[in-house]
């Protein structure tokens, strides 16, 4: 008998005891949200925070089923071995049984998982958003969906039945059994799984197969359709984008630089216009454009946010180096989501400094991670605030602050966000944002009248001859 492979095996036990715990934590955390999502009205877009937890849930996901699965797949080859092999390894029978039992309760949670996220998968609205990518994350366009089909496929359900079969065929248990027997022996028959392997019927199977079909098909037309409207809006946004008449009122204005590094926190939000550019022509409302200012290198770190366990991977190196150059206006240009400074940022005539005053201060880190994680996203030449794979200028505002109550426009079977429904959450009483400065036309507006004046200006028509 190998005391090697004993030590070993009562490591793997442990970890699948916490695999199974965290699967059963994920199981309820399924089911809570598909409670709140039925309470929610379908006329307009998920919330921020329910976006979020949809990703964060997806991503958690993701990762226990893959470890999930490295310990399914690793004593699976025990189950075909016969007596000389197993006697040449210095495996014992009762370590075969208790390594090919990690691999069946293993494998059958990575189903019971599965089988909680059907309440997901079942709706076409919630199955798109989690098949969508989502770079901060580290989420793959239709990651779910190929591990659900991979689940169906014939491999993976052949080697199943091998752990099913090897597990039903093999002796009784040992007498006494250890406690780590006892728990496998239990994760594998109290598993829904378990039972539901053994009872699904050949009719039930080929419903399965056609539902997976069905939405591979609805999944595919509503792809088609986004992907027609996004590639018309991008051709159009990249012709026009490049029209300038001039450059504007702030463009290299040092005292307005100064006045700025001054007074800017991090995460205040930057509004602009720019009436210079064809673009802006396009755009419903006063202003043109919303960035993030995510503070300087120095207010980061005592922030402690450097010390956050995503600055491990190398493309959140990159982008803490940019904050170390002076690119802190975070901002979703056609060229995707990016960190810019604020000179080049400063190309405009108008500027809004709208601070976020009902963030607490033990939010201000997290919301900060969460601005860094929008960092190298596409272009949403879509312009819909539900995909979180893409992100559009005010889209930034939308998902980065989800304790705002964001207004939205419904556009094409789509909802919308613009740079005025960002900027009127500063206009209210209570209002979750502060106007703490204002530029117009090239000048810094009084205190007393900055307020009233952006109003006005929101409330009327763009000028055209400007």
């Amino acid at each position: 008998m190998s005391t090697e492979l004993g030590t070993e095996l009562s490591t793997a036990v442990e970890d699948l005891k916490r695999l199974v715990a965290a699967s059963q934590l994920e199981q309820e955390a399924i089911r809570r949200f598909r409670r709140h999502y039925d309470l929610l009205p379908k006329d307009t877009p998920l919330a921020p925070r329910s976006l979020h937890r949809l990703r964060e849930g997806s991503a958690a996901y993701l990762d226990l089923q893959d470890r999930l699965g490295e310990l399914a797949k690793r004593y699976e080859p025990l189950a075909g071995m016969d007596d000389d092999q197993l006697a040449e390894l210095e495996i014992g029978p009762r370590q075969q049984r208790s390594a090919v039992m990690i691999s069946l309760a293993a494998a059958l949670t990575i189903y019971d998982n599965y089988l909680s996220l059907r309440s997901i998968l079942d709706d076409d609205r919630l199955r798109r958003l989690v098949n969508t990518p989502d770079v901060g994350y580290g989420i793959e366009a239709d990651e779910l969906r190929r591990f659900v089909e991979d689940l169906y496929s014939g491999d993976s359900r052949a080697r199943v039945r091998k752990l099913l079969s090897w597990y039903e065929a093999d002796e009784a248990a040992p007498d006494p059994e250890t406690a780590d027997e006892l728990f496998l022996r239990s994760a594998i028959e109290s598993s829904v799984s378990y039972r539901y392997a053994r009872e699904i019927t050949l009719e039930e199977k080929v419903r399965q197969r056609v539902e997976l079909a069905r939405q591979r098909f609805v999944d595919a037309l509503d792809d088609l359709g986004k992907s027609t409207v996004g590639t018309l809006s991008k051709i159009f946004g990249n012709g026009v984008g490049l029209i300038e008449i001039r450059k504007g009122k702030l463009w290299q204005r040092q005292d307005v630089e100064r006045h700025l590094l001054d007074l800017l926190q991090p995460l205040d939000l930057l509004l602009e216009k720019t009436p210079f550019r064809l673009t802006d022509r396009f755009i419903p409302g006063h202003f043109g454009h919303v960035a993030i200012w995510m503070g300087t290198y120095q207010e980061l770190k005592q922030l402690g946010i450097w010390e956050h366990e995503i600055f491990a991977e190398d493309r959140y190196k990159a982008y803490r180096e940019m904050v170390r150059k002076g690119h802190s206006v975070l901002e979703a240009l056609r060229t995707g989501v990016e960190l810019n400074t604020l000179e080049e940022f400063l190309n405009v005539d108008d500027l809004a400094v709208l601070r976020p005053v009902y963030l607490d201060q033990e939010e201000i880190p997290d919301t900060l991670i969460r601005a860094f994680r929008q960092v190298g996203k596409a272009y949403d030449f879509n312009f819909e605030v539900e995909t979180t794979d893409k992100i559009v200028c005010s889209e930034l505002a939308y998902h980065v602050y989800p304790g705002v109550d964001w207004q939205t426009d419904q556009q094409l079977g789509r909802f919308t966000i613009s740079p005025d429904h960002v900027a009127s959450e500063a206009l209210g009483d209570s209002a979750p944002l502060k106007l703490v400065a204002f530029y117009h036309d090239g000048l810094l507006v009084e205190a007393t009248e900055d307020l009233a004046l952006m109003r006005q200006l929101m409330q009327r028509p763009s000028d055209l001859s400007a």
